[in-house]
């Protein structure tokens, strides 16, 4: 995140003391208590056991496995750094569900935290409040804070390259930037696209203050720094990722880029930016963070939109940077103006309110499907040697004995459908239409699920399908 940058030293800018200090820990406090709720109530995630199984911590059966088979060598090679890292933590932890989620857990902490910090040297309490509560009320945020996977700490890596590009200083922070991003990259490849957009972005804004369309004067420094974090990116991807990564595929997302990062996003959060990015165009805003993060928010949804693949929802939260930081700056331009400072905690109260139906909907289900439960049905229902079927056939075998996995197959890569009788396990939303086998008599057995406040939905449906003719 940004800092103070040369010859923009905020009047407001908290100083180092122990208000600053006290309302750091607050923070810390507030996100511990959201980041940690339920961590070890929470069934096992979709990405999470693949993780598992790529550190060597878990087998599966090959046919309950539904990403490549190439993902369980290549990629603990293309993410060098993270996969260390969790194979280094893990040999402290228990191997259960809280255990495998702690790191993720303090990478998440120690973001909110520095991020405070950060936030209240450059411009103040007031809008470090506003940073905080943007960052650690967003359900993307809480969520990929309670996951086993490659998303916290690459995310608290690639933050630090970003204060490290902002922050003003001589060549040891060019070197700080050279290392820091290249430790992002190897714990997760997409951040190459961030380093090369936070340039283009920075070039952007270097080029319209010298032509007088902007009054932000970006230094010198944050050109030539976040250059050698995209050149750094654009080598580590062609000289080492992409020969890793060729040929794979994404599992896709049907719903359209935009709608879905705004879903996940939140509503409120883009709301506030866009109200952000018109007020500093309206203001001719002449702080160059503020004018970088509206050039790069712009280029990350052109990014997002027009480049060829379909993308991973987790993945957006490399792209939220400049959403958060102009969704605060937003929070504290209306703050600002309401004619009595009393108004000012109602306002920002206002924000929680916004936000809260998504936390609260995490919080309902921890935004994923039941499998645990689901394995529970499976165990009680199945008396002899029915095949099964289920999405996430990998999910589901870390609560299955191994006679159960032994019969385990992924549904999306059954060619045909058992003649004899067989389990369903189809995951869902509330507009997805029901499974059909044509001709096959297909019992309920369970619809677990719980109610959410917002439009996502994450329904599990247990089938026991009757005998017929071979499909």
């Amino acid at each position: 995140m940004n800092m103070v940058v040369e010859g923009e030293q905020s009047a407001a800018g908290e100083p180092w003391g122990g208000r600053l200090w006290l309302a750091a820990a607050a923070v810390v406090v507030v996100a511990f208590l959201l980041l940690s709720h339920n961590i070890s109530i929470w069934p096992m995630a979709d990405d999470e056991v693949p993780t598992l199984v790529e550190l060597g911590v878990q087998t599966i059966v090959p046919t309950a496995f539904s990403v490549p088979a190439v993902q369980l060598e290549r990629l603990p090679k293309a993410l060098p750094v993270y996969y260390a890292f969790q194979r280094l933590a893990l040999r402290f932890l228990p191997h259960n569900e809280f255990g495998f989620r702690v790191p993720a857990l303090i990478c998440a902490l120690i973001t909110a935290g520095m991020v405070f910090v950060i936030a209240a040297r450059w411009r103040g309490l007031r809008f470090a409040i506003a940073l905080a509560i943007v960052i650690n009320a967003s359900q993307l945020f809480v969520y990929l804070a309670q996951i086993d996977r490659f998303y916290a700490m690459p995310h608290l890596l690639l933050l630090l390259s970003l204060t490290a590009i902002w922050l003003p200083g001589g060549a040891n922070l060019v070197a700080a930037t050279a290392v820091l991003s290249t430790l992002t990259i190897l714990s997760h490849n997409v951040t190459v696209a961030v380093f090369v957009l936070t340039f283009l972005a920075a070039c952007t804004v270097f080029v319209l203050a010298r032509l007088g369309i902007a009054n932000a004067r970006l230094p010198f420094y944050v050109l030539v720094r976040s250059g050698v974090a995209a050149a750094i990116s654009v080598g580590l991807y062609f000289g080492f990722v992409r020969p890793l990564v060729a040929g794979w595929h994404s599992t896709g997302n049907p719903t359209p880029v935009l709608v879905s990062f705004v879903a996940h996003a939140g509503v409120p959060l883009v709301a506030l930016g866009a109200l952000a990015g018109w007020v500093a165009l309206w203001r001719r805003e002449s702080s160059a963070p503020v004018v970088w993060s509206v050039v790069m928010f712009v280029g990350s949804l052109c990014f997002l939109q027009f480049t060829g693949m379909t993308w991973n929802p987790r993945y957006f939260l490399f792209f939220m940077a400049p959403l958060w930081l102009l969704a605060a700056y937003g929070v504290e331009f209306v703050a600002e103006r309401l004619g009595q400072p009393i108004f000012r905690p109602a306002w920002y109260g206002c924000v929680v309110l916004l936000m809260l139906p998504n936390l609260l909907s995490h919080f309902q289900d921890g935004s994923r499907h039941d499998y645990r439960q689901a394995a529970a049905v499976l165990q009680e229902s199945a008396r002899g040697d029915q095949p099964i079927l289920s999405d996430d056939a990998e999910t589901i075998s870390f609560y299955l004995p191994d006679d159960f996995q032994r019969r385990l197959f992924v549904r999306t890569k059954a060619k045909q459908f058992p003649a004899a009788e067989f389990f369903l396990v189809a995951r869902s939303n509330a507009w997805t239409a029901l499974p059909q086998i044509p001709g096959r008599h297909m019992d309920l057995l369970a619809e677990i699920y719980r109610r959410r406040f917002d439009q996502f939905s994450h329904i599990l449906r247990v089938y026991r399908v009757a005998p017929g003719a071979l499909r």
